[in-house]
């Protein structure tokens, strides 16, 4: 149970990147900006539930970095090579399902063209789990796992969005 608690919270942890890349636009005010930031939270939340690949790898920037919870550091590359691509791949077969993938208690923190969100993850997912050897996704129909994470993710404005 343990191993697979901490597979939870690995796999979890992969899907709440940092959008370092954010759509706020230079004229925004502290209020509409906030407005974008948490419309992009929730678009980002849907492409991740629905394995779109492409809206997640473009919301990041080329020099994103992430530390799991197990302290592993990952770039973008390893991300989405490893963790990422893999579960869309099944989300798209129909192999894996979020039976739950809910963000909420967002605090948004507004600091120039940057921004820091802090919130929670509740998820559920069926029909894959986190090989702890390659730290990579495998199929598994018979695998489950739940929880609730907290997060903090950092926006950064640049060239304009």
């Amino acid at each position: 149970m343990k191993t697979q608690k901490s597979a939870f919270r690995i796999a979890i942890t992969f899907f709440t990147f940092c959008a370092c890349a954010s759509p706020l636009s230079a004229q925004s005010t502290r209020g509409n900006a906030e407005a974008e930031l948490r419309a992009t939270v929730e678009e980002l939340r849907k492409a991740s539930v629905e394995g779109d690949t492409e809206k997640i790898v473009a919301a990041m920037t080329d020099d994103y970095l992430q530390t799991d919870i197990s302290g592993s550091v990952q770039d973008k590359d390893t991300w989405r090579k490893q963790y990422f691509t893999p579960l869309a791949e099944f989300i798209k077969a129909g192999k894996f399902r979020w039976e739950k993938y809910d963000v909420r208690d967002l605090q948004v923190r507004i600091h120039g063209d940057a921004a820091v969100v802090v919130g929670t993850l509740e998820a559920k997912g069926v029909g894959a789990r986190m090989d702890m050897t390659t730290r990579s996704w495998t199929a598994d129909p018979t695998a489950s796992f739940s929880g609730t994470l907290h997060f903090t993710r950092v926006y950064v404005r640049q060239n304009g969005k």
